[in-house]
């Protein structure tokens, strides 16, 4: 005996965000594109960001012939206090390396990448010339990997999903069926939900349909 269950075609949202506030100055990517893990989605304007490294990068030249001037001068420091100066110089190129590497991170966040395989449902109107900060215009984008399809339970049909189902899915409006694997039971407050995998072939979010699952 089998039985049918409406349901919904559903998927992860990924909502990805620039890591700095700033002037956007290239959008590559745009609502309803397809994106692969990595591309590249929109820049931010580095011409800031590159100063400060550029700063921090002449700040380390200057600190370390510091340190070297010293070392030449005092190669095996006897007395305590030339061994504190040396520590001291020593502290300070150290700093100076890791405000390097803070700047250059600066510089590589200003580019937004996709961490999916997907297709952006939100570019949220960003434009070059906008500018943006890591609270606002975020990009949402459809995990493909992640589509599945989601069925209401009445309580009485729990028991019946104790254990995987195999489940024949309909979509309307689309003559090919596909098969997938039921997962447990589970509730969001309101009802008794089953997520069913589904490959993201001809699907989107919000597609409806009925699974048939045999006992």
């Amino acid at each position: 005996m089998s039985k049918v269950f409406k349901g919904e075609v559903k998927a992860r949202i990924v909502d990805v965000r620039f890591a700095l506030s700033g002037k956007v100055s290239s959008v590559v990517k745009h609502t309803g594109d397809i994106v692969k893990k990595w591309n590249l989605i929109a820049s931010l304007d580095r011409k800031v960001l590159q100063m400060e490294l550029d700063k921090q990068l002449a700040d380390y030249e200057k600190v370390r012939a510091d340190f070297e001037i010293f070392a030449q001068k005092n190669p095996d420091p006897k007395e305590a206090i030339d061994k504190y100066l040396k520590t001291e110089k020593q502290a300070s190129l150290n700093a100076s390396v890791k405000e390097v590497e803070l700047a250059k991170a600066k510089l590589d966040q200003s580019d937004l990448f996709s961490p999916v395989d997907g297709m952006i449902m939100d570019d949220s109107g960003i434009v070059p010339g906008l500018y943006v900060t890591p609270a606002g215009a975020s990009v949402k984008i459809i995990d493909i990997s992640s589509y599945y399809f989601e069925i209401e339970l009445g309580q009485k049909d729990i028991p019946d999903f104790e254990n995987p189902k195999e489940s024949k899915i309909k979509l309307e409006g689309l003559e090919k069926e596909v098969t997938g694997n039921s997962s447990p039971v589970y509730s969001d407050g309101k009802g008794f939900l089953v997520k069913i995998s589904i490959p993201s072939q001809e699907m989107l979010p919000g597609m409806t349909g009925s699974a048939t699952i045999s006992d």
